[in-house]
């Protein structure tokens, strides 16, 4: 019977040996710290802290007296009332868990039924984009930032691979450095100074932007999306060929899919939320 009301008192929150406390002045009407311990074997500290747990919930109170002693309260009413609180606060946190989650959720699960993934980490975001290009057959699109996420002399030789296979490469870039070394290797190349992620239009039928963000604490995350779905294609071309005559735009390959909840919950995401301190 006692692991049971142990185990029940532990569902309400306490500790084990705020539980045990608990029972002991239950038991015994009323005690000082000393006997608790004695009774409860509780660490006569760890019998102060419980009983401040304890007074905090209502369901302990002092007994103004030399030595100090300490009284449960009314089970009946101080009970009654850390179940009504217990209660009210998970549903509060069940209604900001379920606003949180479910513009995530809706979010991911268009993103799938578009045709559309998200990729997370440098690795993985590598890895795909040397996958699309192995498939390219016929047209390749890329804005290539200054920060690399795959080194840029090893990206110019992939493409330089490609266009000898007969593949129309298109590259904007935005540095002096590999302007040159693109005309060199006889690309179609742009140089600008707007700030563009990494983009990459295959064939007309697959798109992928990358961007890297910095963490609260310092790191990087790289996040990429990837997608077939036309809508998206046209956007992340039509973002492409206006960076490539000269004009800045944003690229919003969120927009056409998503609604504005649904892309605020996922740049979250994106972002590594919740960050490792938030989890810790």
């Amino acid at each position: 019977m006692d692991y049971d009301i142990l185990t029940s008192l532990r569902k309400l929150g306490l500790t084990t040996y705020e539980a045990k406390t608990y029972l002991a002045l239950l038991r015994f009407g009323a005690l000082t710290a000393s006997e608790v311990s004695s009774i409860t074997g509780v660490p006569y500290p760890k019998v102060y802290t419980s009983i401040e747990k304890l007074k905090s919930l209502n369901l302990v109170s002092v007994v103004e007296q030399r030595p100090l002693t300490f009284k449960v309260e009314p089970p009946s009413k101080s009970l009654e009332e850390l179940r009504d609180r217990i209660i009210e606060d998970i549903r509060k946190t069940s209604d900001f868990l379920i606003s949180e989650f479910t513009p995530l959720y809706t979010a991911i699960s268009k993103m799938r039924s578009y045709g559309r993934i998200n990729v997370l980490g440098k690795s993985r975001i590598s890895h795909i984009i040397s996958k699309i290009t192995s498939k390219t057959s016929k047209s390749i699109s890329i804005s290539l930032p200054n920060y690399e996420l795959i080194p840029h002399s090893r990206f110019l030789q992939i493409l330089s691979n490609l266009s000898k296979k007969g593949v129309d490469v298109r590259l904007i870039v935005q540095s002096d450095e590999l302007e040159k070394k693109a005309i060199d290797l006889g690309f179609q190349v742009k140089n600008i100074s707007a700030s563009l992620p990494l983009m990459v239009i295959s064939d007309d039928r697959t798109v992928m932007v990358v961007n890297k963000f910095e963490l609260e604490d310092g790191l990087e995350q790289w996040s990429g999306v990837i997608s077939s779905c036309p809508e998206c294609v046209k956007n992340v071309t039509k973002v492409f060929q206006s960076a490539w005559n000269g004009e800045i735009s944003k690229v919003e390959i969120e927009r056409t899919c998503l609604t504005r909840d649904e892309m605020k919950a996922l740049m979250k995401y994106l972002r590594g939320w919740p960050s490792e301190k938030d989890i810790k």
